[in-house]
Formats: structure tokens, sequence, C-alpha cells
């Protein structure tokens, strides 16, 4: 547990055609090795490789225990994950529904964002690392 992440770096990687998306437990990611991986995306070239697009999905509990990122105000999380080098989009709500449209447009969203981030990297209309796009996803355990 906790290599979710680095696995999707590993197939991102010389695979310039490729989105990885890569859900992300908050329990797993309270090991040593998943929270070294938000570092990875440091290492994606938009012109060589694919994109990673984790979602990390909080529903506020491990096995049996709360999660630390589920107690972490949003606003906080958002910098935590900017301070990482990602672009946070953050889905919320308990209504299966609403929840579908919501993560569908987020989703559409992101993959936008890496899109014009590879025509950029392109066009070398932007030589500043990326910022790439990420998904919180919360919702009730269960």
């Amino acid at each position: 547990m906790g290599y979710s992440l680095s696995h999707a770096f590993g197939a991102a990687f010389d695979n310039p055609e490729l989105i990885v998306a890569c859900i992300v437990g908050d329990g797993e990611a309270e090991t040593g090795p998943l929270a070294t991986s938000w570092q990875s995306n440091k290492f994606l070239d938009p012109i060589t490789d694919g994109a990673v697009l984790p979602i990390l999905h909080l529903n506020g509990y491990k096995i049996s225990n709360p999660t630390v990122l589920a107690r972490i105000e949003s606003e906080e999380l958002e910098q935590f994950f900017k301070g990482c080098g990602w672009t946070p989009y953050f889905v919320e709500g308990d209504q299966p529904e609403a929840m579908h449209q919501l993560m569908a447009a987020t989703m559409e969203k992101a993959i936008e964002d890496i899109r014009e981030i590879q025509k950029n990297a392109r066009n070398k209309a932007d030589a500043s690392r990326p910022r790439w796009p990420m998904i919180v996803l919360k919702s009730p355990k269960g």
C-alpha cells in the first residue's frame, strides 16, 4: 500500500499520449511512499511524457480511524497541494446524481488543463514547470 501514485507516474513516463488517472485513498495517502510521490510531478516532461491525474478520495477514514487529510480545512488542503505543484479541484457532496455531474465536469476541466500544458510546452509558450491538475473527491464513507 502506498505505491499507486508512483506506479501511475511510471506508466506516464515516455508515453506522451497517456493520461493516467490514479485514485488515492486518504488512508493510503498517509503512507511514506505516497506522501513522497506527490513530488513526482516535477519529473514529468509535458512533451515526452504523458500526464498523471491524481484523484485523492477523502472519505474521512482509513480501516478504523480518522485520516489526517480529511481533517484539514479545504483552504489549507488546497495550499498544501499547490505547494507540491498541483492545481487542486474539489468535488464534494453526498448526492450521487449531483456528484456524478460535478465529477464529470471536473474531469473534463482537468483533461483540458493537461492538454493546454502539453500544447504550451510543444509551442514553447511557457518555459516554467507546469502546475498539473488533480482532484480532491470528498464523499461519505461507504
